[in-house]
């Protein structure tokens, strides 16, 4: 009883405090003020995605089955009026530390900003990659399948990221962060006998714009970046995302493309391993690769959503015979509908198709076309949780 008494006590003298220095305020109104401020500070969440899959590959059986595609807890508040913070680490993969940021890849982010004017604002630590498009700004939560550029790409690094809010409808960002997790041997090996050597400097520089027009009906998410790879080796990509934004309808069009010195992305050497095998190497050099993503979403009525989305890809690898002219082309076409049940709640119900089809050079008979398709019947919730 005399440590209710006392914790009692404590809390009627801490709104005590707080209506000497607030007169006006009422003991409820203190408390709720105090309870906002907490709940400012510290906002919970889990980003979940799941379904019932129903998956279909050329010359295979379909295959049935439940797959939880993302599951991220996310911790994010405001600790003041100019310092904020966000944390956000998948659930459902390793986390042993890498070896050049010494942090996991389960670990998307983990940064503190502060806001040093009303202009200007500064975010140190492990982010996310500032390039442009809008399925790449997009919550993963809410990503049925990525195209195999986004896939493929290593964007949550170690870094410092400085955001100029020039207007309130036009952005700067440039950012510097490391350009990988992890060693050059230790994503590739040994890359001496191909002359690549690692640099003393993996440094990525990033110059991000998103803009607004037209109240808002018009947006941008643009961006171009220089990633130092090796010494002397370098991937430079340009991503311009653009969006027609109406009370009911919205369409994206996000278009990607990265000139690489050795293969970052990764997937032209997974497709030519059986030539690089023959010629002693383990990557492929002056790769270019090419995205093109169009998405449409119409709301027809409150809580429905339908929505389609294309994709075209192209890969090329420079001065490698069979390789050099677009080998390999991917296309993909999704279409469904989303319920929302909940005007308070981040809860979707969906039914999604996710189709996809892959081509391949007639100068290379060991790389089969092939297609893939899922239906998929499930939720995407992200809940908060406090």
């Amino acid at each position: 009883m005399k440590k209710y008494i006392t914790t009692l006590a404590a809390c009627v003298f801490s709104l005590g405090i707080y209506a000497q220095q607030n007169p006006t305020t009422t003991p409820a109104e203190a408390k709720i003020s105090y309870l906002e401020k907490h709940n400012e500070q510290l906002n919970i969440f889990f980003n979940f995605q799941s379904s019932f899959d129903a998956v279909a590959t050329t010359g295979q059986d379909t295959e049935l089955g439940f797959k939880a595609r993302q599951l991220r807890l996310e911790i994010k508040g405001n600790l003041s009026d100019k310092i904020f913070y966000r944390f956000r680490h998948r659930l459902n993969k390793a986390t042993n530390a890498q070896t050049l940021d010494n942090l996991a890849k389960a670990t998307d982010i983990m940064y503190v900003g502060y806001k040093a004017t009303d202009k200007f604002t500064i975010v140190a630590g492990k982010q996310c990659q500032a390039w442009g498009g809008f399925e790449f700004d997009t919550n993963p939560m809410n990503i049925y399948e990525y195209s195999d550029f986004i896939e493929n790409m290593d964007n949550f690094m170690l870094g410092a990221n400085f955001i100029y809010q020039a207007t309130k409808d036009q952005e700067l960002q440039l950012q510097i962060t490391d350009s990988r997790n992890s060693k050059l041997e230790d994503i590739y090996g040994d890359l001496s006998s191909q002359g690549i050597e690692a640099s003393t400097s993996p440094l990525t520089y990033i110059l991000n714009w998103n803009g607004s027009f037209l109240n808002n009906r018009f947006q941008t998410r643009w961006a171009y970046g220089v990633q130092t790879q090796a010494k002397n080796k370098y991937s430079k990509m340009i991503t311009l995302g653009n969006k027609v934004n109406l009370n009911q309808f919205q369409l994206a069009f996000d278009y990607m493309r990265a000139d690489e010195d050795i293969d970052r992305l990764g997937y032209a050497t997974t497709d030519g391993a059986d030539y690089l095998a023959l010629h002693d190497q383990k990557i492929f050099e002056n790769v270019t690769s090419n995205t093109f993503i169009l998405k449409a979403d119409y709301q027809p009525v409150p809580k429905w959503n339908i929505f389609a989305k294309g994709l075209y890809e192209t890969t090329s690898v420079k001065n490698v015979p069979n390789y050099n002219d677009n080998f390999r082309k991917a296309y993909g076409y999704f279409g469904g509908v989303e319920y929302m049940p909940f005007k308070d709640q981040d809860l979707k119900v969906f039914l999604a198709y996710i189709g996809r089809k892959y081509e391949f050079s007639n100068s290379l008979p060991s790389l089969k076309d092939y297609n893939t398709n899922r239906v998929s019947l499930g939720l995407m919730y992200r809940i908060k949780a406090y």
